[in-house]
C-alpha cells in the first residue's frame, strides 16, 4: 500500500493532477483513506459494493454509498450531506481531498489501509 501511495503521490515538485477515475478506484475501492481534517483524523472506508463510512473526528459516524463521477467521486450520506462531492489531486508528495463544487480543502491522506480497518 504503501507503494500505491508513492506512486500515486509522485509527480512533478509543484505541478497538481486530479486523479483519474482508474486512479480514484485503485485508491479508494475497497480500502480505508485516513485524512487529516482540520478537526483530526477521519478514516473513510470506501467499499467495493459502493456502501461507505466515516468515523468523524467530533465523534459522529456517517454511513452512506459512494460512487466514482468524471474526476471525483460522491457520497450520498443516510445521516449527511447528500451528492457529497470531492476532488482529489495530487502534488508535492501529497495526496488531497477538496469539495468539488467550491473547491474549499477537506483534508490530505495520512496513509490507506486495505479492507474495512475501523470495522466502520
Amino acid at each position: 500500500m504503501v507503494s500505491l501511495i508513492s506512486t500515486l503521490a509522485a509527480g512533478g515538485a509543484s505541478a497538481e493532477t486530479v486523479l483519474s477515475a482508474e486512479g480514484l478506484d485503485v485508491l479508494l475501492t475497497g480500502h480505508t483513506v485516513y485524512i487529516a481534517t482540520p478537526g483530526g483524523e477521519a478514516p473513510v472506508w470506501y467499499g467495493a459494493d459502493g456502501r461507505s463510512a466515516a468515523a468523524l473526528p467530533n465523534g459522529v459516524t456517517l454511513v452512506g454509498t459512494w460512487t466514482i463521477d468524471g474526476d471525483g467521486y460522491c457520497v450520498d450520506w443516510e445521516n449527511g450531506p447528500q451528492n457529497s462531492c470531492t476532488r482529489v489531486t495530487k502534488s508535492d508528495g501529497a495526496i488531497a481531498f477538496s469539495d468539488a463544487a467550491s473547491g474549499e480543502a477537506r483534508g490530505t491522506v495520512v496513509r490507506i489501509v486495505p479492507g474495512n480497518a475501523e470495522n466502520l
